[in-house]
């Protein structure tokens, strides 16, 4: 039987109105090419994303996508499969804030201010990483502006995580990125460099390989 991996992959959007959200410039690209880098290494892939362009969903056999829009949808989803792989890796860019209200009718536009009130979406990796079980490898992702290493390695404590990915915004959209990696094992980062995110899948999959 193929190993299972879960890959949450691509921004979320917590909407305000019917047309209006908050959300990021997140593509889904990185988290399409670990899915095909995984099913290349012979892994069964459960994959959760979020609203993205169709040109950037793997289109593969052995890949099951499974779309969502929020914060909360995400994470509803992946507690169906968390539990029955034995790898997830927390490709996507989750909003980290939503609305308190979503307005039912579109907002009309004044010459006003508009204040707008939010509240913390579901730390998914952290939630789920709550009830991970021995064996199981989870990687997360550390999109940092400042304080990279230090915020990365917080995260990776924090969110019970085996190894995470440092990248910064400008890897948001763009074909590749500077990324560097830190299993929970080591001291120091494994600087990858600039490299385009095909290649950082690869490393992905090569690091969960030495942890197993």
């Amino acid at each position: 039987m193929k190993k299972q991996v879960l890959i949450l992959s691509g921004p979320t959007h917590e909407y305000i109105d019917p047309v209006r959200f908050v959300g990021n410039a997140s593509s889904g690209k990185m988290g399409k090419a670990i899915a095909e880098e995984a099913v290349d290494r012979g892994y069964k892939v459960e994959f959760v994303t979020g609203p993205v362009d169709a040109q950037n969903l793997p289109a593969r056999a052995d890949i099951h996508i499974h779309y969502a829009t929020s914060a909360e949808e995400m994470l509803a989803t992946a507690q169906e499969f968390f539990k029955s792989v034995e790898i997830v890796i927390f490709a996507a860019a989750v909003a980290d804030y939503a609305p308190i209200e979503k307005l039912s009718e579109k907002i009309a536009k004044s010459t006003g201010e508009l204040t707008l009130r939010l509240r913390p979406t579901p730390d998914i990796a952290r939630t789920l990483c709550a009830e991970k079980r021995n064996g199981q490898i989870a990687i997360g992702f550390a999109l940092q502006s400042a304080d990279g290493e230090a915020n990365a390695r917080r995260k990776l404590e924090a969110k019970n995580l085996d190894g995470i990915v440092l990248n910064t915004p400008a890897t948001l959209g763009a074909e590749d990125g500077t990324f560097s990696f830190l299993s929970i094992h080591a001291e120091h980062f494994d600087e990858w460099g600039c490299i385009g995110k095909a290649d950082c899948a690869k490393k992905i999959l090569n690091a969960i390989d030495r942890l197993k």
